[in-house]
C-alpha cells in the first residue's frame, strides 16, 4: 500500500493499540466521526473514561508518526486492510451486528461477495466427516460457489483443499494476528488461498496470539462472509456450533450433514437437525434454501448446447424426459451394457446434464 485514508490510518492506529471492536464503537460515538476522532483525540483524551490512562497514553505517544511505521510494516509482510467505510468492504458483512471495523487480509477480496458457503465441522474429522466434507465441499465448488472456513485442522483443512483443487475461491478466516500461521502445519496452505485469488483474513492486529476467546468472535465473520452455512461434523459443545449460532442471529441458512446417532462427532449436527437447520443430503439440499444460488444453477443449466452431446447421450436424455430414471430402466430401453450405460453417465454428469443420486438419475436440463 502507498498511502491510508482517513478511515484506514485511525483504525489501524487503534486496532494496533488494542482498541476492541466494542470500543471503537463508542470512542465513534463520542466524537461523531473518524476524522474528528483523528483530529481531536489530544484535546479530548483527558475527558475519555471509556479508556484506560495507560492506554491514552499508548495512543497519544504513537500518533505522530504513526502511518510511516504502520505501512512500512504492511508492505514487509505484504499485508492489506479494508475498513468497514471502504468501497472494498465485503458487502455481507456489513450487514452484521458488529461488524468488525477493520480487517487485515493476504490475497484479495475481488470475489468475496460471490455466493459463499460456509464449510465447517470437528478438528478430529471421522473418516466420514472427511469424505462428507470433501463430497459437498467438491460439488459446491464445480458450480462456482465461494468456500469460506476458519483454516483450523479437520474439516476446515479439507474444505480449503477441496476449493483449491477444484478451482474454487476460498477465504481463511483466522483467530489471530495476519502475520501468525496457526496451526503451523497449515503455512503452506496460506500460502495457496492467498496465492489463488482468495485470502486469509483476520480482525486482530499483527502478533496477536491465538486464544481460544479470539476464535468466539472470529466465527462471526466465517458465517458472516456466507449465504449460509454448513456443518459436517461437531460435538455437543462445540465451536462450530457457535458458527452456527451467530448464523442463526444473522438470518444465514444453517445446513447440517445427519450421521450416527452414536457418534460423539455427530451429535452438534444431529442436534442442529432436531432444532431446524436443514437436513442436507446433496448440494441439492442446499441450492434448494438459496435463491441466488438456485437462480444461478438455473441459467447455468439453461445453456447447455444439446449439439455437443452423442447419439447415446441423447437417448439417455430422452430416456430421462419420458420418466426412466434408475439404471434398470435405462438399460432395458437403451439396450447398452452397463459399463457403457454408466460411462455414458459419467460424462453427462461431467457436463452437468445430469446430477447422480444413490437412488436415481436426476436431469438438470429442460
Amino acid at each position: 500500500m502507498e498511502r491510508l485514508n482517513i478511515n484506514q490510518k485511525t483504525l489501524l492506529w487503534l486496532s494496533v493499540n488494542g482498541i476492541s471492536n466494542k470500543r471503537i464503537s463508542m470512542l465513534l460515538d463520542y466524537f461523531g466521526s473518524i476524522g474528528d476522532l483523528w483530529d481531536n483525540f489530544e484535546f479530548e483524551k483527558y475527558n475519555l473514561s471509556i479508556l484506560k490512562p495507560d492506554t491514552i497514553i499508548k495512543l497519544s505517544e504513537s500518533k505522530n508518526d504513526f502511518e510511516e511505521k504502520i505501512l512500512e510494516k504492511l508492505n514487509r509482510e505484504d499485508v492489506k486492510i479494508v475498513t468497514i467505510f471502504d468501497e472494498d468492504y465485503p458487502n455481507k458483512l456489513k450487514q452484521i451486528d458488529s461488524a468488525p471495523y477493520l480487517l487485515y487480509y493476504k490475497g484479495n477480496l475481488d470475489f468475496i461477495n460471490k455466493i459463499s458457503i460456509a464449510v465447517i465441522g470437528s478438528r478430529k474429522a471421522t473418516s466420514y466427516g472427511k469424505w462428507a466434507a470433501e463430497k459437498l465441499t467438491r460439488e459446491l465448488s464445480e458450480i462456482g460457489v465461494n468456500i469460506v472456513s476458519g483454516l483450523a485442522v479437520g474439516i476446515d483443512t479439507i474444505a480449503h483443499k477441496t476449493a483449491l483443487k477444484y478451482k474454487a475461491k476460498t477465504f481463511g478466516i483466522i483467530g489471530c494476528g495476519i502475520n501468525l500461521v496457526y496451526p503451523k502445519k497449515n503455512l503452506e496452505l496460506y500460502k495457496q488461498i492467498s496465492e489463488n485469488q482468495g485470502a486469509v483474513i483476520t480482525e486482530y492486529p499483527f502478533d496477536t496470539q491465538p486464544v481460544a476467546f479470539n476464535f468466539h468472535d472470529r466465527n462471526r465473520i466465517i458465517s458472516g462472509l456466507s449465504e449460509g452455512v454448513l456443518v459436517i461434523e461437531a460435538q455437543e459443545k462445540s465451536g462450530t456450533l457457535i458458527t452456527a449460532g451467530h448464523a442463526a442471529n444473522q438470518g444465514r441458512e444453517i445446513f447440517a450433514v445427519p450421521g450416527n446417532i452414536d457418534s460423539l462427532f455427530s451429535r452438534g449436527t444431529n442436534a442442529l437437525i432436531r432444532d431446524g437447520a436443514k437436513i442436507t443430503l446433496s448440494i441439492d439440499d442446499i441450492i434448494e434454501e438459496i435463491l441466488e444460488l438456485k437462480e444461478k444453477v438455473k441459467l447455468k443449466n439453461t445453456f447447455i448446447d444439446l449439439n455437443t452431446f452423442t447419439d447415446d447421450e441423447l437417448e439417455i436424455i430422452n430416456c430421462l424426459k419420458s420418466g426412466k430414471n434408475t439404471i434398470d430402466e435405462l438399460e432395458q430401453v437403451t439396450k447398452m451394457e452397463t459399463g457403457e450405460l454408466l460411462g455414458n453417465l459419467t460424462l453427462l454428469e461431467m457436463k452437468g446434464a445430469i446430477k447422480v443420486t444413490s437412488n436415481n438419475i436426476v436431469l438438470n436440463i429442460d
